[in-house]
């Protein structure tokens, strides 16, 4: 079974029934968190780890992507997509301006808008494949990418319980 070295999720314990859930639990929890310590949430702990804020954005910027390629899935035959670019997106400073709140505010908005299109997503196309880039390059189920979602949000919000001295 396909799981994360670092946190221990495994993609197919989590079925299409529990995405909506846990992606409602999970972006709940990073955005009170953020709320808990606004002016801490934007403050990274060492150089090369982001702030609380930094990967707030980035798991509101894996949904938006995640979302928009879903509808790609549904549309072509295993297309392929271009990379997201998540460290370039902080090293050009691109989350700079970005607010604690402003980005609780849009991690919810991104939440809900992914969990509505993956809801509508009839069952039976859930299996169709697209080429999913990262790590490598690889055939992935459209299901997957809910997974996937639930993977971001749930694993970075360990990170930021972490940066925020919440972990364990």
């Amino acid at each position: 079974m396909e799981h994360c070295e670092v946190c221990g999720f495994a993609w197919e314990t989590v079925s299409r029934e529990a995405v909506a859930g846990r992606l409602a639990a999970g972006t709940a929890a990073i955005s009170g968190m953020l709320a808990g310590d606004p002016g801490g949430s934007g403050v990274r702990p060492s150089p090369e780890r982001w702030s609380a804020t930094e990967y707030a954005a980035h798991v509101r910027d894996v949904l938006t992507a995640l979302r928009d390629r879903l509808v790609v899935g549904l549309v072509e035959d295993v297309p392929s997509f271009k990379p997201m670019y998540r460290d370039e997106r902080v090293a050009l400073g691109l989350y700079r301006s970005d607010t604690a709140g402003a980005v609780a505010d849009e991690l919810r908005a991104a939440s809900a808008m992914f969990v509505r299109l993956f809801d509508a997503v009839d069952p039976g196309q859930l299996t169709r494949e697209v080429l999913y880039g990262s790590p490598a390059p690889e055939r992935r189920s459209l299901l997957w990418m809910g997974q996937q979602v639930v993977h971001e949000v749930e694993h970075h919000g360990s990170d930021i319980a972490e940066n925020l001295g919440r972990a364990g």
